[in-house]
């Protein structure tokens, strides 16, 4: 046999794969390595969505926290504010009177006070009434300072600077009196009402 036809029999037999495209996939098996690194991929998609996910969610309740705890401090702040000025108005209003129309001074405190507070409060203008009459009473009542103490939603209690200038048939000049009182307010609804109004 020819030196050629060797060479081309051993050509022929040889085992050795060659580097053919088809021989690749059948060696890598179904998918090969294409369809392993499609899967791996699809797989860090999926998680990196799911992360996502969780971080938006773990931002809108940090979010909902956050408004939360300063529409509180902006809730605490309002009922201090308001418990402070009706608590001046109040007092004002339960330290000025006129002995010519007491009545008008009864109507306006027992308007804005708890029934408890109003009925104790009409006891004593009944008992006071004629002495009012009789000895030409007035007071003018003022508050330069008050101080929140307590609050929450449902009554505060204020700490009120009283100054009341009085005049009667004794001091027809007129004097004023300076106290402190310890006001406790009740909420209702929107408002503030007068429960109780205690000398310091």
């Amino acid at each position: 046999m020819a030196a050629d036809d060797t060479r081309d029999e051993d050509l022929w037999n040889d085992d050795t794969p060659d580097d053919d495209p088809v021989t690749r996939r059948a060696e890598q098996g179904p998918g090969g390595r294409r369809a392993s690194s499609a899967h791996e991929g699809s797989g860090r998609g999926r998680a990196g969505r799911l992360l996502g996910a969780a971080v938006v969610a773990a931002l809108l309740v940090a979010c909902g926290v956050l408004g939360y705890l300063v529409w509180q401090d902006h809730r605490e702040d309002e009922l201090r504010r308001t418990a402070a000025d009706d608590a001046s108005r109040l007092v004002v209003q339960l330290a000025s009177y006129d002995h010519t129309d007491v009545d008008a001074n009864l109507d306006a405190v027992t308007a804005e006070a708890t029934p408890e507070f109003a009925e104790r409060y009409r006891e004593v203008s009944d008992g006071l009434r004629e002495l009012l009459s009789s000895g030409e009473g007035t007071s003018v009542g003022t508050v330069p300072h008050s101080a929140v103490e307590s609050v929450d939603p449902e009554s505060a209690v204020v700490l009120v600077f009283l100054d009341q200038e009085i005049s009667n048939v004794t001091v027809p000049e007129g004097r004023v009196d300076t106290s402190r009182m310890i006001v406790t307010l009740v909420r209702d609804g929107n408002r503030w009402l007068l429960d109780s109004a205690e000398l310091a």
